[in-house]
């Protein structure tokens, strides 16, 4: 027995959507783990990371630091968000290219059906009555 495997049409512009949307993934991912790296390594006097904390606050106006935590956690569902937009914009996409398809092999269909069946009017015109031979 035949096993079919049904394939969709991939698009350029999907994979390059995929590939920014995992590259921010992987970076809120990174930002997360030196998040919590930044308070579990070392003394917070001295730590490297917890000082790029608080110059990225001060970076954005803040006074505190800025949560390498929180902020990677932002990133990530942000890419999630643009990841799930993306599947749903290429799957409505290609469903309706195949539904555009399958209109138009219909009218396809029909238009060959009426060319190889003539119709009654052709009939009436092009057949000689017997009376007039």
């Amino acid at each position: 027995m035949e096993s079919t495997k049904k394939t969709r049409k991939v698009f350029t512009s999907e994979i390059v959507w995929y590939s920014v949307f995992a590259a921010i993934w992987v970076t809120g991912l990174v930002l997360a783990i030196l998040g919590v790296c930044a308070y579990n390594v070392g003394r917070l006097s001295d730590n490297p990371l917890y000082q790029a904390q608080k110059g990225l606050a001060a970076f954005f106006g803040g006074t505190g630091i800025a949560d390498f935590r929180i902020v990677g956690t932002c990133f990530m569902l942000v890419a999630m968000i643009g990841f799930l937009i993306t599947i749903y914009h290429y799957s409505n996409k290609v469903s309706q290219q195949a539904a555009e398809k399958r209109r138009y092999e219909e009218r396809m269909r029909i238009l060959m059906e009426s060319d190889v069946t003539p119709s009654s009017a052709d009939l009436k015109t092009t057949s000689v009555p017997a009376d007039k031979k």
